[in-house]
């Protein structure tokens, strides 16, 4: 009598094994579902209801309909926030992102120091907000390193975190040089994934470098692109931490970005229905760029 080893997963077949495989798929993707259900989806429902009611944290809110939305018309805080914000992103999106591709042209070609140098340039954006905002702090003080810089070239010491002129540009340089690395990694990994075989007929044809670029390159790289650019922008409209602790918003509100009001209205004034109605008037304002950004630079093949 010979005895027959059957593998566990053998044994179960058909419509029972599709149970088992779904059941297993269930209890691996649980502790996500979990994360996302009480951390993401719970608060986003609770937030959408505050919009449309007054609450102060202290009492119970109070349905006001629409009134919270209103007010927001006539609001300057919120306006000035909000064009705050928009030259905070434009200021800080465009640079990194040209920048970024200038770096990552060169870094993606093969090169006997290429690696360690792409190691090199992701070490700003490896470091924490926190402490890249406290160095910032310093470099933009009085006697830092930004005045040094500027004193040879003769120019007098700037007041970079108190001229309602200077600091949300202080606040622009900071961000650009915390996220160029992220963006020069991904975009040399987009560079790298083309194919060669399109570049070396192009060159076959005649085209010189700056055409293949313009020509080839950023239309494979579209994807990539429009990847990066997504990012980017909600990442500029979310930021909060640099305006918090460089500038707290001044001077004069030159740096009160978005979040940073939507939290004063919040926390400082109690004011919780009302910043909820502006957290979501910021939810939508990022869904529709990331729409506008996907239908202009859609389409393209890469690799």
């Amino acid at each position: 009598m010979s005895l027959r080893l059957v593998p566990p997963i053998a044994q179960v077949s058909g419509k029972g094994q599709r149970w088992a495989e779904a059941r297993t798929g269930g209890l691996l993707a649980l502790p996500a579902a979990v994360y996302f259900l009480v951390f993401w989806l719970v608060p986003f429902v609770v937030a959408v209801y505050l919009s449309f009611t007054s609450y102060d944290l202290a009492g119970t809110p109070e349905w006001t309909g629409l009134d919270n939305y209103r007010r927001m018309l006539g609001d300057p805080g919120f306006w000035n926030s909000a064009r705050v914000t928009a030259a905070y992103t434009i200021g800080s999106v465009v640079p990194s992102i040209v920048l970024g591709l200038a770096i990552a042209v060169p870094l993606s070609k093969p090169g006997r120091y290429n690696a360690f140098l792409r190691g090199l340039v992701m070490i700003p954006a490896a470091m924490p907000l926190v402490a890249t905002s406290m160095v910032w702090s310093v470099i933009f003080a009085e006697k830092g390193l930004a005045n040094a810089l500027i004193g040879l070239f003769g120019a007098a010491p700037k007041p970079w975190l108190t001229d309602e002129g200077l600091a949300l540009w202080a606040l622009v340089i900071m961000t650009t040089w915390k996220h160029l690395g992220l963006f020069v990694i991904i975009l040399t990994a987009g560079l790298q994934g083309l194919p060669l075989s399109v570049f070396e007929a192009a060159a076959l044809d005649g085209a010189g470098p700056v055409r293949i670029f313009y020509r080839i390159t950023l239309p494979l790289l579209r994807r990539t692109l429009l990847f990066v650019l997504v990012i980017a922008v909600v990442g500029a409209m979310q930021s909060f931490v640099p305006a918090f602790l460089l500038t707290k918003g001044g001077p004069a509100g030159a740096t009160e970005v978005l979040p940073l009001y939507l939290w004063a209205t919040g926390f400082g004034f109690e004011r919780m229905g009302y910043a909820s109605a502006i957290a979501m008037v910021l939810l939508v304002a990022m869904l529709l760029l990331s729409l506008v950004q996907f239908r202009v630079l859609r389409g393209g093949e890469e690799g």
